[in-house]
């Protein structure tokens, strides 16, 4: 008997998690255009709570191309159907009943037919903890889930990959449970998917008690101590030193872990954590016998087809660091001539999975496994796919208009060829990158230590072409690396009997509401004019992006976020803000000002600070203003920086305007300004008040992590970053609203005009709640890596000491200071004679002739 997925779906509700992914959209999306009487389908959105969630879903989900048909198709009743057809669930799989409250949780499983589980951790090795987390906690609770519904029905979406470490036919009717990839190599031994997770919980928690150990206390101690030494902080300063005692225990954990799960895995024969831990999760899966599953694996997910659109993509695919190592002018891929790269549209998959869950409704024994793979229907070896990446490679450098022409044309005429791993590592990049270390050194030693005006200038532009090329050989390397398994290593032949015979079964009339036609892929039509262009368009750009470690002058962030991430991610080690206080320099590197950023973040949510809440930050200048200020905004919250001599009766002024919900104010002013709680209350203004010491208390690890996780995922371009108040003393204060965009514009365009780099420190002396100061002296030196250095006391002894002493290399200013400082420089030369101001004035000309 055919089957008719149009009747089967009929009316169904679905539980849908993991649908906000890459995978899961399309699918979504298919679901709901394919077969449009669908019931509901109830969609996880993880966020803070429901309002986040359902702000989630439709800012970031339902605004992407892969809704596009469902669009075209309704038009202006689009919004009207998906409100019909989706409902938002606020949920995270690894907590039990997937975030839910259990009466929820069990009202909304009672109807469903059918739970579909594509979420999962595809980071290759993260810590074991969180791969477990995921991918195997998360598994556990949604077998739970799949309890409460009437007739418990469960659709496991994995990868081919679970095969490991192999080569040869992976068949879909291999056992699952007791599986592991070294099976025939270690005769009678057996491998317990229950007794792995208890080893699993163990030797994590043997890696936080190895921790605690005494020597590695001291460890961390040293380390701690050595860090701050570097940093010139004061090393007398105990609670500096418990803060970077408890960073370094925390990067140690989370490197043991990966350590120790990479070993397990690599012994056991996966290639990494990831695939193992997916393999755990389905032989916990294929282990229930009070269930209805099944379990889908796709191999390499990449392009569509023809839904929604020919070429859609998203994030991180396996194929595109590839393809950008290519454009970027890389002429030699290692590969494995004969292996067969097994890519699969992601259309294909939506089809594939959707035919399982179909199946899996009307059939109480479906095949545990279907494997949505192409390579035993139509193999497309390596040898043709890197052929096909240098025809690509040839025609985007004949028609690129921008860049150096002779460049362009100097890459259009080089072949990108395979070759041997040997012969890779012998005459390409570990080569080249080995040559660009040497250079480097060389080049240390010939830069000028005095500074070297124009031959300095020299030394410094070579060394950055030399640090920019071995950086890119570098990323080369490792993406290479990373991806040698499934290009040089292992021959899989992926079997997908299963998926043919289930398609089979299909109605005729109704086979293209389930893609899958692999056989059917003309590979030279799919990688020039479907792939390769839609990777251009949707993903490589944003993966330039992510892999770039140079100045992006003219790169707009998304928003203030994304910048804070990007620059935290790009200058960990440099040291981002100084200040000297009480004769002791402390300062405060990238990574720090990350840490501590969160942490205010974290403090904030955890004390009911939500997304469009807004804070008051009342403080001078200092490091605190600009970590608190990065806390808010990850916080989702909007910021309202006021002029640190505001009175009492300013600051309520602005509290009752802005509608805050609290106030961050420095000790300082907290102490000149006591009696501003009682005003708040006189005034029946809800406004909460902490200081710096309050919002960067060091919590206990666990409390860290729950903090964390109330934070918003995402934050929307267009939302207001900050509030900007220009009076407060009589009527109702003046405002104006600045979006995250305003501010990342505004940095783009600063960027382009103002020189700063990593060499550069810029000393900040206007009030930093002035838009001026705080996006040309705060945000764009942060951008580009440039040191920020600040006064305890802004007088113009300090101000000279700091221009002498600090790297100043810039300040921004306006004329006023400009003035005062010249005359001041002026009455200082002529104090000492004319002889001596006229030699300046002819050294300050010929300074800026050079």
């Amino acid at each position: 008997m055919k089957l008719s997925p149009t009747e089967i779906y009929k009316n169904k509700k679905i539980f849908f998690i993991g649908g906000t992914g890459f995978v899961g959209k399309v699918t979504l999306s298919m679901l709901l255009n394919n077969f449009p009487d669908v019931g509901k389908v109830y969609m996880i959105v993880r966020a803070r709570n429901e309002e986040e969630s359902l702000n989630r879903f439709w800012n970031s989900v339902v605004p992407s191309p892969t809704f596009d048909p469902l669009r075209e198709k309704y038009g202006e009743g689009f919004e009207e159907f998906i409100r019909e057809k989706v409902v938002p669930v606020n949920g995270d799989v690894s907590a039990d009943f997937l975030g839910m409250e259990e009466a929820q949780a069990k009202e909304i499983m009672s109807g469903c037919d059918v739970i579909i589980n594509s979420a999962g951790n595809v980071t290759f090795n993260p810590p074991l903890e969180s791969a477990l987390r995921t991918n195997v906690t998360g598994t556990n609770n949604v077998l739970g889930l799949a309890r409460m519904m009437k007739r418990p029905c469960l659709v496991h979406v994995s990868t081919c990959f679970v095969a490991g470490k192999r080569s040869g036919s992976i068949w879909e009717n291999e056992p699952v449970v007791g599986y592991f990839p070294r099976k025939n190599e270690l005769v009678g031994t057996t491998f317990d998917v229950n007794q792995e997770i208890e080893d699993c919980a163990r030797i994590s928690e043997q890696a936080r008690s190895e921790a605690d150990d005494a020597v590695n206390i001291a460890k961390f101690r040293e380390s701690a101590r050595d860090r701050l030494r570097e940093e010139g902080r004061n090393l007398d300063d105990e609670k500096a030193i418990k803060s970077a005692i408890f960073r370094e225990r925390k990067m140690w954990i989370r490197e043991r872990t990966t350590e120790l799960g990479e070993e397990r895995a690599d012994y056991w024969g996966w290639t990494n954590i990831y695939t193992y831990s997916k393999s755990l999760a389905e032989q916990i899966v294929a282990q229930q016998d009070d269930i209805v599953k099944t379990v889908v694996r796709p191999s390499i997910v990449e392009s569509s087809v023809s839904y929604p659109f020919p070429g859609w993509n998203e994030g991180f695919t396996t194929t595109a660091p590839l393809i950008l190592i290519a454009l970027r002018g890389q002429p030699i891929i290692p590969v494995n001539e004969k292996l067969v790269l097994d890519i699969v549209p992601v259309d294909m998959v939506a089809g594939a999975m959707l035919g399982a869950a179909m199946e899996a409704m009307v059939n109480d024994e479906p095949e545990l496994v279907y494997q949505a793979a192409t390579g035993d229907s139509n193999p497309n070896d390596m040898k043709r796919i890197v052929g096909l990446v240098g025809l690509y490679k040839r025609e985007h450098f004949k028609k690129k208009d921008a860049g150096n022409s002779l460049v362009n044309r100097f890459h259009k005429m080089v072949e990108t060829s395979p070759a041997t791993q040997k012969a890779y590592e012998r005459t390409s990049t570990p080569m080249l990158n080995s040559l660009a270390k040497t250079a480097n050194t060389l080049l240390e030693k010939a830069t000028p230590e005095w500074g070297g005006g124009r031959i300095g200038d020299i030394v410094t532009d070579v060394k950055k072409s030399v640090d920019e090329f071995e950086r890119t050989t570098q990323e080369t390397m490792d993406a290479f690396e990373m991806f040698k398994p499934f290009m040089v290593d292992n021959e899989y032949n992926y079997r997908s009997e299963n998926v043919r015979e289930l398609m089979s079964r299909v109605k005729k009339s109704e086979k293209n509401l389930l893609p899958w036609s692999p056989d059917k892929i003309d590979w030279y039509e799919y990688w020039l004019k479907i792939h390769f262009p839609g990777l251009r368009k949707w993903v490589l750009p944003q993966l330039e992006e992510d892999l770039k470690a140079i100045e992006r002058r003219d790169y707009t962030y998304k928003d203030l976020a994304d910048l804070f991430d990007t620059a935290t991610k790009r200058f960990p080690t440099r040291v981002s803000m100084k200040i000297e206080r009480n004769g002791r320099l402390e300062q405060y590197t990238y990574e720090d000002v990350r840490e501590l950023a969160l942490r205010a973040a974290g403090f904030l949510a955890k004390y009911g600070i939500k997304e469009d809440d807004r804070v008051i930050l009342f403080s001078h200048n200092m490091p605190e203003w600009g970590l608190t200020y990065f806390g808010i905004i990850k916080a989702g919250a909007t910021a309202i920086p006021i002029d640190p001599a505001s009175t009492v009766n300013e600051i309520v002024s602005f509290a009752a305007a802005g509608e805050a919900s609290a106030i961050v104010i420095s000790p300082k002013l907290l102490e000149e300004n006591p009696e501003l709680k009682d005003r708040f209350k006189k005034e029946k203004l809800k406004v909460k008040i902490y200081t710096f010491e309050d919002v960067f208390e060091m919590p206990s690890e666990n409390e860290e992590a729950k903090r964390l996780a109330l934070l918003p995922n995402r934050i929307v371009a267009t939302s207001p970053a900050s509030l900007i108040f220009t009076s407060g003393t009589t009527g109702t204060p003046k405002a104006v609203m600045l979006s995250h965009k305003n501010f990342t514009s505004m940095v783009s365009m600063l960027s382009s005009v103002l020189e700063m780099s990593v060499e550069d420190g810029v000393l900040s002396v206007l009030p930093m709640h002035h838009t001026f100061e705080f996006s040309a002296g705060f945000l764009t030196p942060f951008t580009n890596g440039t040191q920020m250095r600040y006064l305890e006391e802004l007088s113009s002894d300090e101000l000279a000491r700091a221009i002498e002493n600090g790297h100043v290399t810039g300040m921004v200013g306006v004329p006023a200071l400009w003035e005062m400082l010249h005359r001041r420089i002026k009455t200082r030369l002529r104090d000492r004679g004319d002889w001596i101001a006229d030699i300046a004035d002819n050294v300050i000309d010929f300074n800026a002739w050079l």
